[in-house]
């Protein structure tokens, strides 16, 4: 009979090792495939979450913060161009021409139309309630001063309708024109607010680095258990792999595309929007300034010290802002630019006219009359090539604004299906593996 020795200790504890070891696998496995589909999830919902904040601020610009900047900015010219007009239309004798007459007419009821527009788009908005208030309550006002002032140059009260016309055009000033530059800079600030969120890049960056990780983590993953099971290929890994890189791509394409988007309309479209209507409103000031001037017979230097720092104002402007925008923004500046060198012109020699010379009647002349070299027609041309600059830019911003917005359609529901499914492939890729140990 034979006797077998007992084993040792130091004999079974390998096998009780490997016994362990081969129970453990199997875990190690399953936390494997579960954290990496969680990546994989956490992933597309970082990609997905950066997609809907671009979007949707590139949205609000295009489809909110811009209509109601665009109001703010009719109401402002409209203003502006109906005090001029007033000015205009006074100076020019007893019987208002018909063609002034109508063009005021007009303005106010733009800007009246263009207030309550203003405020049905705005809302209970407190930022801006103040100054529509202001707008609602002061333009009627405005308009009755104005029509004190025609009644009594119709009766040959000169110099009192010549006051009125002054009291008006103080009340633009000091409280309508205002209100109506404080709707407009609100709203300009939410539209740059928009755009740059619309271009914030820290979710873009966490997502890109989320996209980097899984798809490092996916490669080593198949190395891993290549060499570990021996296996040349895992095809659920493989087509997880291949999804996500295409994600990437996707997602990388369309937000540098929408990125590049907004910061064109913002470059080619609401900053000459800005620009321009700046521009025409300073245009506008400077006329009435010129108007006022004669209508009060040199008696308040006011006027012209407005008209010195107004007309420095805009040249600058329009010099500063050459190179800004595309090429239609660029020749509709220079057009501006050189409208104002004419207008420049003629205001001088108005001023030559009522001071140096003396001759009020020609300086009312000029600065009122018909025709070519006249002060009405060289404005007209000034406000006109304003005026194209502010609507080619609204076009150029709300086209490319929507085509920024349009490139990220489709993408947050495509980050969203594909997360679920790299998920589900990395779940099924690793599951045979487990199973050997069953």
């Amino acid at each position: 009979m034979t006797i077998t020795a007992p084993l040792s200790r130091a004999t079974l504890r390998p096998k009780a090792q490997l016994e362990l070891a081969r129970r453990a696998t199997p875990v190690r496995l399953r936390f494997a495939a579960v954290a990496i589909a969680v990546l994989a999830l956490l992933t597309g919902l970082v990609a997905a979450l950066a997609t809907t904040q671009r979007q949707s601020a590139t949205a609000a610009a295009w489809q909110h913060a811009e209509p109601l900047m665009v109001t703010a900015q009719a109401v402002d010219t409209s203003l502006s161009d109906a005090d001029t007009t007033a000015a205009a239309s006074f100076l020019q004798g007893r019987v208002e021409p018909a063609t002034l007459q109508s063009r005021y007419q007009s303005d106010l009821i733009r800007a009246a139309a263009d207030v309550a527009e203003a405020a049905r788009e705005a809302g209970s908005d407190p930022a801006v309630a103040t100054s529509l208030e202001t707008l609602s309550m002061d333009l009627p006002v405005y308009a009755g001063i104005v029509q004190d002032a025609n009644f009594n140059e119709r009766q040959a009260f000169y110099p009192l309708g010549a006051a009125y016309i002054a009291e008006a055009n103080n009340l633009m000033r000091t409280s309508i024109l205002p209100a109506a530059a404080n709707v407009y800079g609100i709203e300009s600030g939410r539209l740059a607010d928009d755009q740059s969120q619309g271009v914030s890049p820290f979710l873009a960056i966490v997502a890109v680095l989320a996209l980097i990780a899984l798809l490092v983590v996916l490669v080593l993953a198949q190395r891993w258990l290549s060499q570990r099971f021996h296996r040349t290929w895992n095809v659920a890994l493989a087509i997880a792999t291949v999804i996500v890189l295409a994600l990437g791509l996707w997602f990388a394409v369309a937000l540098v595309s929408q990125n590049s988007g907004v910061n064109t309309a913002q470059a080619n479209g609401s900053r000459p929007v800005s620009i321009f209507t700046e521009a025409r409103i300073l245009a506008l000031r400077a006329r009435a300034d010129d108007e006022l001037t004669l209508l009060t017979q040199d008696s308040d230097s006011t006027y012209q010290s407005d008209y010195t720092s107004t007309a420095a104002a805009l040249g600058h402007l329009l010099d500063s802002s050459a190179s800004t925008g595309g090429s239609s923004t660029s020749i509709e500046l220079a057009r501006a630019k050189a409208a104002f060198g004419s207008y420049a012109a003629v205001h001088n020699q108005i001023r030559h006219d009522d001071v140096a010379a003396n001759d009020l009647s020609d300086a009312v002349m000029l600065a009122s009359g018909s025709g070519a070299g006249r002060l009405p027609l060289i404005s007209s041309n000034l406000n006109s090539d304003l005026s194209r600059g502010i609507t080619t830019s609204q076009a150029t911003f709300a086209n490319t604004t929507s085509a920024a917005a349009s490139d990220l359609d489709g993408l947050i529901w495509g980050l969203a299906i594909g997360a679920v499914l790299v998920a589900a492939l990395i779940l099924m890729g690793f599951q045979p593996r487990i199973a050997e140990y069953r």
